[in-house]
């Protein structure tokens, strides 16, 4: 006499399989999104990467050569976070020549432009002491928007995102070097310099 083949257990079996995979499908599209999320298009022609993924701080402070992105302040009403490098920590002094050279500790590392790029004027930030909590961000292009100008000023650290690490070029898919440069910069209704989307960087967003 054929034995009975346990159908009952083959379905079970089956069943538990279709699950675990399932579980798994939805544990890599979760660590997907997750990975997406943290990746920034570089919205500067400053640098040469075409985006950055970011790496919380997860509660470590900032330390000088760190690549950061951050979030400006809300009164320059950037779309974008600004990718910057952190070189100026609390309790370094801040001092600014007459022809607008900043220097930390008594080092030049930047000079304040009178006028942006759209010709509206612009304030170097004010000499004084880092405080706690608080860093000097700072890009090395002439044109860089960062903290050598008051309305940037000095990022508070709940402002960072993260450490930042370039994305390699994918030139199949249009992602190489920097997406935008001086040509994509426009007025916008109220006179103020704006940024062309490009499509590849509009697409990801």
């Amino acid at each position: 006499m054929t034995a009975q083949r346990p159908i009952f257990g083959l379905k079970t079996v089956a069943a538990r399989r279709r699950r675990i995979g399932l579980a798994v499908m939805m544990a890599l599209a979760a660590l997907w999104l997750a990975a997406a999320s943290r990746v920034h298009v570089n919205a500067s022609w400053s640098d040469e990467a075409w985006g950055y993924a970011v790496i919380p701080l997860f509660g470590a402070a900032p330390e000088i050569g760190d690549r950061v992105l951050f979030e400006p302040p809300e009164a320059v009403d950037s779309p974008v976070p600004y990718l910057k490098t952190v070189r100026g920590v609390p309790g370094m002094r801040i001092e600014v020549g007459a022809d607008g050279t900043v220097r930390l500790d008594g080092v030049a590392v930047a000079r304040a432009k009178t006028h942006a790029l759209d010709g509206r004027p612009l304030a170097a930030i004010a000499p004084g002491t880092i405080p706690s909590g608080h860093y000097y961000l700072h890009a090395d292009h002439v044109d860089s928007h960062d903290s050598r100008y008051a309305e940037i000023g000095l990022a508070p650290a709940a402002r960072i995102l993260g450490r930042a690490v370039a994305l390699p070029d994918l030139p199949w898919i249009g992602l190489k070097g920097p997406l935008v440069g001086p040509e994509d910069i426009v007025p916008d209704e109220a006179g103020r310099a704006m940024i062309l989307p490009h499509p590849v960087a509009e697409a990801m967003r």
